[in-house]
């Protein structure tokens, strides 16, 4: 474990953990990459039901040229869990540990994602004198981790995907790489949230969108996901590239049906029908899929 804390880090990886169970697997994918520079793993604890023993184990476990910080204070920020901030992942944390972290470059991860082995080194190529930067992600099952397939509809980037059209694109979090100086006015979008609880992560793309930035064009995430859990526009999107659904879910008839349906109003899309689809209160501008060779 890196000794010199003081000196500031190549590149920080902020985390946060309020399960049990999950985040051993994250922080080892930080351990395991292959970064020629020092990186902090800062991760913040959110309430009482965190993984605090598996945080034990991997400070055990720390690379010489990495260090482990965790900030533990003991409650949770976030709104759901008693707290006074209304993201439901997290509440004030990655804002909070953003501006903690000792390095400039800031990128992100979920105690329920892993990255690749490149990933750190490919952003940090990639961003260069810019305000952030982001890598493409696989989609893998939450039970096995087994890759579905490549996420070419969702965090796209600028002006891509589903999103393109209602929301100017999409990175999502565990994607990024941002020089927080450049991004400092914004990180405080990164604390606030719907109703619900979610779209933090649109909020801060959307503050950040206009600035200057920088792909990588390599998938180096691999984002977990239920596909049970999913709505059918996202699952006609599965689908449509290649997926085989029955392998992971069973398929009422009825959702079938509805699958079906939004596959349908993709294709309306792709013919000059109709350029939008709504979804959840969210106008999705719709790309037909790249055609397989």
């Amino acid at each position: 474990m890196a000794t010199d804390l003081q000196t500031p880090f190549d590149a920080a990886v902020v985390i946060f953990t309020k399960r049990t169970g999950t985040l051993a697997a994250a922080v080892r994918s930080v351990w395991a990459q292959q970064f020629h520079g020092r990186v902090q793993v800062v991760v913040g604890v959110d309430g009482p039901d965190a993984d605090r023993e598996a945080l034990a184990a991997l400070a055990r476990e720390v690379p010489a040229t990495m260090a482990l910080t965790v900030i533990d204070p003991g409650y949770s920020t976030a709104r759901s869990r008693g707290g006074l901030y209304a993201p439901e992942a997290g509440g004030s944390l990655r804002t909070a540990l953003t501006l903690l972290a000792n390095a400039r470059h800031v990128a992100y991860l979920s105690e329920f994602n892993r990255y690749a082995p490149n990933h750190l080194a490919d952003l940090k190529h990639a961003i260069g004198d810019r305000a952030w930067a982001f890598a493409l992600r696989w989609f893998a099952d939450a039970r096995t981790g087994e890759v579905i397939c490549r996420d070419e509809w969702e965090s796209v980037g600028p002006a891509g995907g589903v999103y393109g059209k209602s929301e100017g694109g999409f990175v999502a979090a565990d994607a990024l790489l941002i020089d927080k100086f450049a991004c400092h006015g914004v990180i405080a979008a990164w604390a606030d949230a719907d109703a619900q609880g979610r779209g933090e992560d649109r909020r801060f793309y959307r503050a950040i969108r206009g600035m200057p930035n920088a792909a990588t064009g390599e998938p180096s995430v691999y984002a977990s996901i239920r596909l049970e859990k999913q709505h059918p526009f996202m699952l006609a999107q599965f689908r449509s590239h290649g997926v085989m659904l029955e392998r992971y879910l069973t398929l009422s008839p009825e959702l079938k049906a509805q699958i079906a349906h939004a596959a349908e109003a993709q294709r309306a899309h792709a013919e000059g029908v109709r350029s939008t689809l709504s979804v959840g209160g969210v106008d999705f501008g719709m790309k037909p899929p790249r055609p397989r060779t």
